[in-house]
């Protein structure tokens, strides 16, 4: 990080003192709220508000990018079933060959030695 930057951050972020009526507004307000839910207009602003944040476009980045890494998950974990499943075949296959070929060198020594 530069100087400049962090400079800034920490004007940014230094401690504040709130205003000298802060409390005072915060009663007065809350003695104004009758408990209701926001009202549809504050609603709006606030959906606004939050579609035009920065996170959004995060939020929706990091989604795709979940559900990117879902289907690899999902490839992966097919194609492993796949190589598990091809594994099988050949192993299966040689046992077959390595019959035959041990059935034909019984047949070939017993041509060679017929006495035995």
């Amino acid at each position: 990080m530069t100087d400049e930057f962090e400079q800034a951050l920490h004007r940014a972020l230094r401690k504040q003192d709130p205003a000298v009526d802060f409390s005072a507004r915060v009663e007065a307000r809350l003695d104004q709220s009758d408990g209701s839910p926001l009202p549809a207009a504050h609603l709006d602003s606030l959906r606004r508000r939050v579609l035009r944040s920065r996170w959004l476009p995060a939020a929706l980045a990091a989604c795709v990018i979940a559900g990117v890494g879902l289907v690899q998950v999902r490839q992966h974990v097919l194609d492993a079933a796949r190589a598990n499943q091809a594994r099988h075949q050949l192993l299966q296959a040689l046992s077959i060959a390595s019959d035959n070929i041990n059935a034909v060198r019984a047949a070939v020594a017993r041509e060679e030695n017929p006495n035995s």
